[in-house]
């Protein structure tokens, strides 16, 4: 995209900046402040028009897109709430009042992003926060009609539709590096988008972290039917991500990433995901632990050996061989020797 008109007069100074220093082009944002921002083409699973918040800062040239995670439906009963809960978040739309309440969890109170400290890990970056809305781990490419209750109802599975939208409204953000985060859901969306986030910032080395989102294969029926709904796009060159959804962690094994690190936190026996994935305690420990013994390298897992599900709220947490997850996260974002994989 071609550069956008300048709006912040506070981040004028940084243009010509040779650090790359994010200029926020196009955005009408104060700096180190909140500010929500529509953006044409995103959509919540009604329909309803939805957007982004960011955050930016001159101290440095570093970008954090932090995507958010909320569970996934795939049929009427548990997109609907008929029998069952509902169980994604924000169906019903996302907008900057629904930000407010769910940003102290995400960035408020977390070690990573204070202002105010300068041991804080992306204290002195641009932050992006991209919401969670359309069900479907930030993949979806249709809207899909489900019977429910003697009604036709449109859910709108478009999440793969609302990245790029969102790519495309800050692609012109001038960056040195991209820190691509994502909770639970926003786990699976990163490493599902990970090529295009990284396509949307060329020359730009752009690192990945999933938390509590671990690629295990799922129940044959119940994957054939998420991808009938959701018609998922997965990443460029992967002939057999369709397939089984583990095949996404093999591409990721050997598909290049122009030099990023790739960062996964696993609880083997995850209740959540193993609510999700169709599985007991025991049988998701089985899958989940050859996917992070497989990391090495630049591609590093941080495995513990119980049934929480994601760690970057608790940085004290320790694998059973006493590494502790700040630093190793610290490691991830430095390319220090301390990102290699651990545990359980």
């Amino acid at each position: 995209m071609g550069k956008r008109v300048w709006l912040i007069p506070a981040l004028i100074a940084a243009c010509g900046d040779p650090s790359g220093t994010p200029d926020a082009s196009g955005f009408d944002a104060p700096a180190e402040a909140w500010t929500w921002v529509d953006v044409p083409g995103m959509v919540c699973g009604d329909g309803s028009p939805t957007g982004i918040a960011i955050n930016p800062t001159t101290r440095s040239a570093k970008l954090v897109i932090m995507v958010e995670g909320g569970g996934a439906c795939w049929e009427a009963a548990n997109c609907y709430g008929i029998v069952v809960p509902v169980t994604s978040s924000h169906l019903d739309g996302f907008t900057a009042q629904t930000f407010a309440s769910v940003r102290p969890a995400y960035f408020d109170s977390s070690w990573m992003f204070q202002r105010s400290d300068t041991a804080s890990l992306f204290g002195d970056a641009t932050w992006v926060f991209v919401p969670y809305c359309t069900g479907d781990l930030h993949a979806g490419t249709r809207e899909n009609v489900y019977e429910a209750l003697g009604q036709q109802r449109t859910m709108h599975h478009k999440g793969a539709s609302n990245m790029d939208a969102m790519l495309a409204r800050i692609d012109d953000l001038a960056v040195s590096e991209v820190f691509a985060m994502g909770v639970s859901a926003g786990g699976y969306g990163i490493q599902l988008n990970w090529d295009r986030i990284a396509a949307a910032f060329p020359g730009k080395t752009t690192h990945a972290f999933a938390d509590g989102a671990q690629l295990v294969p799922v129940e044959a029926g119940r994957w054939g039917t998420m991808n009938q709904v959701w018609a998922p796009r997965f990443p460029a060159g992967c002939a057999t991500c369709k397939d089984r959804l583990d095949n996404v962690a093999m591409h990721w094994a050997t598909a290049p990433t122009g030099g990023g690190r790739y960062a996964l936190t696993s609880s083997l026996q995850d209740g959540v995901l193993a609510l999700f994935w169709g599985y007991d305690g025991a049988g998701l420990r089985a899958v989940s632990l050859p996917i992070g013994t497989a990391m090495t390298g630049t591609r590093a897992a941080f495995m513990i050996d119980n049934n929480s599900h994601t760690m970057l709220g608790a940085p004290t947490t320790r694998t059973s061989t006493n590494v502790e997850l700040r630093p190793w996260v610290e490691g991830w974002a430095s390319g220090a020797a301390a990102f290699t994989t651990v545990g359980p």
